[in-house]
């Protein structure tokens, strides 16, 4: 059964403390279990696993055929599970700057659905939909993630690229996190006609957003397609071993407005979290894409993104 959201005799205070406190048992039960390997599934060739690590949950998807992984999917703090700890995820909050009032945002993938369910808790007002592949990742991110559908909060298990062949809707803002293991993105969601599929999902003053490995074989065949397809496109380097590509036909911002813009998200919505700080990371590009994104630093085991979320 889908969960009730804010009406008139529900108030977006009352729907948004009830909601957190949701959250909050459902963190709290993963904080008293004795356990540290919550749950694990296999799936075409990935084992999907969510263990507890201290006073965080983390959802991985191990390749079968590897020994061992530095990439996790998602990270919750299960003392602020609206907390978002994986910096790409952070960064992304940054598409509100293009579209500070969105009525339709589209996910895909889901991962532990954080980045999600962050979202759908301040932006009452808006509709989601997230498509994930894998279904054991979707069952994970409800048991232990606190991912929760009602009727601003749609799932489907699909393909994304099926999926959005088969979606009419026009969104504010996509949101691209498709990864499996190793920090790649499958190499059918960075070919241009599918970065072209979702360009024609995507309103006149939308935006784009896009994780992507700085390892990634496709990264500049990406940031260049990007270019391609639209007037505007960003970069957010995050502390890790990816970047977010922010891609839009609304024009450029000056840094001053940018900044302004971040502060007025931070009163407006009181995240838990800082935004200034991925100001100063957000570079536009200009084709070509510039060298700086040949990443000197190794890869690192909490700030990767997933074949989903974070």
């Amino acid at each position: 059964m889908n969960a009730p959201g804010p009406t008139e005799n529900r108030p977006v205070d009352i729907w948004q403390q009830a909601n957190e406190d949701r959250l909050r048992r459902n963190a709290q039960q993963w904080v008293q279990s004795r356990d540290t390997t919550l749950f694990t599934e296999e799936w075409e060739g990935y084992y999907v696993a969510v263990t507890r690590e201290g006073s965080r949950l983390i959802l991985w998807m191990l390749d079968a055929d590897v020994a061992n992984t530095d990439w996790i999917q998602s990270a919750m703090d299960l003392a602020e599970p609206l907390r978002l700890q994986s910096s790409y995820t952070q960064a992304m909050v940054l598409s509100l700057l293009w579209q500070p009032l969105p009525q339709k945002l589209f996910l895909s993938g889901l991962g532990g659905g954080c980045l999600a369910t962050t979202l759908h808790h301040h932006l009452i007002w808006a509709d989601f939909v997230c498509v994930e592949i894998a279904t054991p990742i979707a069952t994970a991110a409800s048991r232990f993630f606190g991912f929760q559908e009602d009727e601003r909060m749609s799932l489907v298990v699909s393909d994304v690229r099926d999926f959005l062949e088969q979606d009419s809707s026009e969104y504010d803002i996509m949101y691209l996190d498709v990864f499996c293991d190793h920090g790649v993105t499958p190499s059918h969601a960075t070919e241009m006609d599918f970065l072209a599929l979702c360009r024609a999902r995507i309103g006149a003053r939308g935006l784009l957003a896009m994780n992507l490995g700085n390892h990634d074989p496709a990264f500049m065949k990406v940031v260049n397609a990007l270019h391609d397809l639209f007037q505007t496109v960003y970069t957010c380097r995050g502390r890790g071993s990816t970047s977010v590509l922010f891609a839009t036909d609304q024009p450029p911002r000056p840094h001053a407005q940018l900044m302004k813009g971040a502060e007025m998200l931070r009163k407006r919505h009181n995240f838990l979290f800082a935004l200034p700080p991925w100001i100063a990371r957000l570079t536009q590009l200009q084709p070509p894409a510039p060298e700086h994104f040949k990443d000197p630093m190794p890869p690192s085991a909490d700030e990767h993104s997933g074949a989903s979320e974070a």
